[in-house]
Parts: C-alpha cells; sequence; structure tokens
C-alpha cells in the first residue's frame, strides 16, 4: 500500500499504480526464490532426478512385483541397507533414546494403508492418467476455491472499502483500507497452524473419511459467509452505509475457513 501511494505521489493513476506495486514488490521476490529453490534445491529426495529410483520404496516396489521403466539417463542402483544403517550410526552417535506412549483411552486407532509409488518416465498416456485422476484434480480444486478465493479477498478487498467509506468516513483513505484488508492475510499465522492441528485430531480419530467432510464444512461456511457478505453490500446502496464492522466480520469468517 505505501507503495501505491508513492507511486500516485508521482503522478501514475489508480489503475496504473496497483499493478506497478504488485510488479515492483511480489513479484522480485518470487523470482528471487525461485532462483534460490533452483540453485540449492534438490530434484527429488534421492537426490539427482536421474537417481530417483535409488530409494528404498523403489527396492519394496520391485520385490512387489513392480516394474520400473529406466530412461537413458537414469542410474538403476538400490540403496544398500548396511550404507543406510551406518549413515544413521553416525548421525545419531549411537545416542538413541525410546519413550513409550501409551494411547488414550478414548481413542480411535486409524490403519493407514501404505502406497508404494514408483517414479517412471512421463509420456502422454501417463500423463492423461494423472491429470484425469480425482487424486489430482480435486486437491487441485480445493486449492483454488480455497486459497484462490483468500488471494481474491485480499487483492480486491481493499478496493471495496475504499469505493465504499472514503467519501462518507473522515480519514478513510487507500492505506486504512489496505490496513483493514490486510487481517485476512494476519489470520494466517493463527488458522494455518490451528487448521493442521484440528486436521491431525480428526484424522486421528475419523480417518480419512473424517478429514473429508471437514474440508466440507469449512467450504461450506466459507461459501455461505461469503454470500451473506454478497447479499449484505448489495442491500446497502446509496445512502444506507453498510456497516464497516459487520462487513469485516462476516468476510473474516470466511477468510478463517478458507484458511483452516
Amino acid at each position: 500500500v505505501s507503495v501505491y501511494e508513492g507511486l500516485r505521489r508521482l503522478g501514475l493513476t489508480e489503475h496504473i499504480a496497483w499493478r506497478v506495486s504488485f510488479a515492483a514488490v511480489p513479484a522480485p521476490i518470487l523470482i528471487f526464490v525461485a532462483v534460490l529453490t533452483l540453485i540449492f534445491g534438490q530434484d527429488h529426495p534421492a537426490g539427482k532426478w536421474s537417481q530417483r529410483h535409488n530409494t528404498r520404496a523403489t527396492e519394496l516396489a520391485v520385490k512387489q512385483g513392480h516394474e520400473v521403466h529406466y530412461g537413458s539417463d537414469e542410474v538403476p542402483q538400490a540403496p544398500s541397507s548396511d550404507d543406510d544403517d551406518d549413515d544413521l550410526e553416525k548421525k545419531t552417535k549411537g545416542q538413541v533414546s525410546v519413550n513409550v506412549v501409551d494411547s488414550e483411552p478414548d481413542s480411535t486407532i486409524v490403519k493407514s494403508t501404505v502406497d508404494i509409488a514408483v517414479n517412471e518416465p512421463l509420456t502422454m498416456k501417463s500423463a492423461l492418467t494423472i491429470i484425469s485422476s480425482p487424486l489430482t484434480w480435486l486437491p487441485a480444486l480445493a486449492y483454488l476455491t480455497t486459497f484462490g478465493f483468500e488471494l481474491a479477498l485480499d487483492a480486491k478487498m481493499a478496493d471495496i472499502l475504499y469505493n465504499l467509506y472514503h467519501r462518507r468516513l473522515d480519514g478513510f483513505s487507500m492505506v486504512t483500507a489496505g490496513y483493514y484488508t490486510s487481517v485476512f492475510g494476519f489470520l494466517n499465522l493463527v488458522t494455518r497452524p490451528f487448521g493442521g492441528y484440528v486436521g491431525d485430531v480428526v484424522y486421528r480419530h475419523w480417518g480419512t473419511q473424517g478429514k473429508k467432510w471437514w474440508t466440507l464444512i469449512c467450504g461450506l461456511i466459507m461459501g455461505a459467509s461469503s454470500i451473506a457478505g454478497g447479499f449484505y453490500l448489495a442491500n446497502h446502496t446509496g445512502s444506507d452505509l453498510p456497516d464497516l464492522a459487520v462487513v469485516m466480520g462476516v468476510f473474516s469468517v470466511a477468510a478463517i475457513f478458507s484458511e483452516l
């Protein structure tokens, strides 16, 4: 917002100043992080992409009858259990402690099925299979409708608040609208870890089915709050000024459940 205000003082229009602000601050940060990831990041947990089959999961998959298709640039070498044990002993330096924890009497034991993923060269057929799988597009759709909603709210809410109140509330500038809108972003400091904790508790008691229902409940509350906020703003036009506390409260509920 401060960059935007500075650009406005330099004579840029609102239309141009907002766009220059996004290009001047978020874009360089994203490019910088991408370059750091490219330089210091690993292609794969096993190291180089050409060594992606050299994992314990691949070794187990081969023993279970899975076929592993190696490319021309790949190194078919299974990890040695002796080497892994030696590395683990060096890292721990022989100091290992085991604590026995009794399960809660009222807790339900949830059994998870272990699936073994085998890396294969990407082909058109495998790409279509991956894209058409609900395991691929359902999480993407859920992320689009939750985090995507939050991004849209963060990007546009300042404009909405400014247009509603800058002529009717003394001192309500674009900076003020930006401060109010920043509340939705700061909620992530609480909602993200709390949502992860709730998800773990739900999974511990009700498994994957419970997490599905929890996701649906959060989505329904988020959607209902968004619709309620839209109707509230639509019914308060002209001289009937919508209450700022109500607007922030309703859309904060939507933001909270989109972030959980």
